[in-house]
């Protein structure tokens, strides 16, 4: 819990900072002034993951997160595809929000997957041929101007690569596509206070666009699949260790 709110007090700062300044101006009606949906935001996260998150377990998917974020982060804001109200390339406060997502849709994953209803494994299989193989054409078609971008042909193979080892893996795809959808919907959010206050923009204009959106899913997925790989090259060393949480529900399933 410590270790969290070293980390969400981190990322906030500078927003708190901006707000702090701006107060005197507000006069009376102060209140209409608050951002509730950062506040909203904020709270949800912060509920989820200090009440379900087992960092014993979860380590991985943490620094993986971290890591993945700051690549993000960097090719976006480097190739102006995204830019920042700072105007830093990427600004580091925002990295470590990427973290606190990924444990908030890993722990909202294991919440929903336990409560699943019993769905034919081929309807999971049909869902994920169509989202996976959609979003990277999305996701071509709105990079396209950026495509001469090194970063930007790596940010595509990496997807290409991510949505084969979903599709034509033996991973569970009942898994995958609830993380790339509650991914989704949380991003939904983080992008629309992000493009509404400005605090960072696309190079459309979209206040937010479908693909940022959706690039959470993805991100999800590939944080998710990457701590799997990890776990299971762990237990190579360390037969004993049980990482993830699927791989307690579907052994069988990794790889």
């Amino acid at each position: 819990m410590a270790l969290f709110a070293a980390i969400s007090a981190f990322f906030w700062i500078p927003l708190i900072g901006h707000y702090r300044e701006r107060m005197p101006e507000w006069g009376p009606d102060w209140w209409a002034h608050i951002d509730w949906l950062l506040i909203a935001i904020f709270l949800f996260m912060t509920t989820i993951c200090v009440f379900t998150i087992d960092l014993r377990r979860n380590w991985s998917l943490l620094g993986i997160a971290l890591l993945g974020g700051l690549c993000i982060e960097g090719w976006g804001t480097q190739t102006d595809l995204w830019y920042y109200y700072t105007q830093e390339r990427p600004p580091l406060w925002i990295i470590p929000a990427w973290p606190t997502a990924a444990l908030t849709i890993d722990s909202l994953s294991r919440l929903v997957f336990s409560r699943l209803p019993t769905i034919p494994h081929r309807r999971y299989t049909v869902a994920a041929a169509i989202l996976f193989p959609s979003f990277f054409v999305a996701m071509a078609l709105f990079t396209y101007p950026y495509v001469g971008y090194s970063m930007t042909l790596f940010s595509l193979a990496v997807v290409l690569l991510v949505s084969l080892s979903i599709l034509m893996g033996t991973c569970d795809r009942r898994v995958a596509v609830l993380i790339f959808i509650l991914g989704s919907a949380l991003g939904y959010f983080l992008e629309l206070w992000g493009t509404t206050r400005h605090c960072w923009n696309y190079y459309t204009g979209e206040t937010p666009p479908l693909f940022a959106i959706f690039s959470h899913g993805i991100a999800s997925v590939a944080f998710w699949r990457s701590h799997l790989i990890l776990d299971k090259l762990v237990r190579k060393v360390f037969p004993h260790w049980r990482g993830h949480w699927s791989w307690e529900r579907n052994a069988h399933s990794i790889g």
